[in-house]
């Protein structure tokens, strides 16, 4: 029954190749050694899968860790950018309120006052515009003046000076 049969071998080795048994029935080594040369690499192997079991445990450990924060310094983001945009929305709605309320607090005016009211508004923009008008034309007239005045007074200095005027203005000027 427990015996081994070709059937069960023939996972071992590749079909059309013979089986060689694992440790050799002719050998000159005894076996006894060649179970603890075997034990001792067995033991090294073992040693070698642990500290790579160690290794990958810390990575995964590690890379845990740093999705943690990561999701955390995001949650904290997304905090902060929801804070900020309630508060600007608060503000928003508060501007918003005031500028309603100032509108809807203003006084009507009945439709008859207000034609009245326009027409006395024309008036005063009609007043203020002649005002400026006639401001505007006193200092045409005052500057005109001034002109002359300077003209006046460059012609007399360059008499004086020894420059003649000859039929023109000041730009067309000789020496006595």
């Amino acid at each position: 029954m427990f015996g081994r049969s070709e059937k069960n071998e023939s996972w071992m080795a590749p079909e059309g190749e013979p089986v060689v048994p694992f440790l050799d029935p002719e050998a000159a080594e005894p076996a006894s050694s060649v179970v603890n040369e075997l034990r001792d690499r067995l033991t090294k192997l073992e040693q070698q899968v642990l500290a790579q079991y160690t290794a990958t445990a810390a990575y995964a450990t590690l890379s845990h860790q740093n999705v943690e924060t990561a999701r955390a310094e995001a949650r904290a983001d997304l905090d902060r950018t929801q804070s900020t945009i309630i508060s600007l929305l608060d503000r928003l709605r508060t501007e918003m309120g005031s500028r309603i309320d100032g509108i809807e607090h203003r006084p009507s005016m009945p439709s008859s006052s207000l034609g009245v009211d326009a027409a006395s508004r024309l008036a005063m923009l009609e007043d203020r515009m002649g005002s400026i008008i006639n401001a505007l034309d006193a200092c045409i007239k005052e500057n005109i003046l001034l002109r002359q005045q300077v003209n006046e007074l460059l012609q007399a200095k360059m008499q004086q000076d020894g420059w003649l005027v000859s039929s023109g203005g000041t730009s067309d000027l000789s020496l006595r």
